[in-house]
């Protein structure tokens, strides 16, 4: 449901934008004005916030994007996650560090002296993990038998999975080279490395792995700083 919740915020808050990107374009002539080009550079801020909520999660993502041309920006992020995965049958240690690099397409329409940002993009995961089994119970249908408890420590290293991740979200200007953002993404796994009688349930960078299902959700806020290179006219 919270999912769900922060899904339909987050449309709701697109829609506003665009109503009021457009209400000030039509206030506006188009003009011919300076835009800045340079390289921004940040962090995750949902794994801090997530730290805090999660006593059991280690996460830390820098983030990046050039402007290469009016509308297109090359980004990428790089990052390591660490998390406890415990439920009624299982309790697992994984850890591991990944990279995302793809593009941003900006489609807002800017007027003279805003530097603002709703964009689409596309982006190629990799991630390198291990997982530690710390107990697990083997269980048994026959419930006049009781139920195996394993405590015995497996370690499964140099696991690998990779993804494709299509992004939706905003960054805004808020004071001058500063900016900050949202972003919805889903990811659709395009291969993983899977133990023997184990399935990856959780893979850094990807989030959760659902059983039978290689598509998964996630959002991010993050903070920015610009480091301006030139200034070009556009249009």
């Amino acid at each position: 449901m919270k999912k769900i919740y922060m899904l339909k915020y987050f449309i709701s808050f697109l829609a506003l934008t665009f109503c009021l990107s457009n209400f000030s374009q039509e206030k506006t002539k188009d003009s011919l004005y300076k835009s800045t080009y340079g390289l921004k550079l940040g962090i995750d801020l949902s794994k801090q916030i997530r730290m805090l909520t999660e006593p059991d999660y280690k996460g830390l993502v820098l983030i990046g994007d050039y402007r290469f041309s009016e509308k297109i920006y090359i980004a990428f992020e790089i990052g390591s996650e660490k998390k406890l995965v415990e439920n009624e049958i299982l309790n697992f240690n994984t850890k591991g560090s990944f990279f995302k690099t793809g593009i941003n397409y900006n489609i807002f329409k800017n007027i003279q002296d805003l530097e603002n940002e709703i964009y689409v993009g596309l982006r190629f995961g990799s991630s390198q993990f291990d997982h530690q089994i710390n107990s697990f119970t083997i269980y048994n249908t026959d419930q006049y038998w009781s139920q195996n408890n394993i405590e015995n420590p497996i370690s499964h290293n140099n696991l690998s999975a990779s993804w494709l991740e299509f992004v939706v979200g905003f960054n805004a200007q808020i004071v001058k080279n500063l900016y900050m953002g949202l972003n919805l993404k889903v990811n659709r796994l395009l291969s993983q490395d899977k133990p023997d009688n184990f399935n990856n349930l959780y893979i850094p960078g990807f989030n959760k792995v659902l059983e039978d299902n290689n598509v998964g959700v996630g959002f991010s806020y993050t903070i920015q700083y610009q480091i301006p290179f030139f200034r070009k006219n556009t249009n």
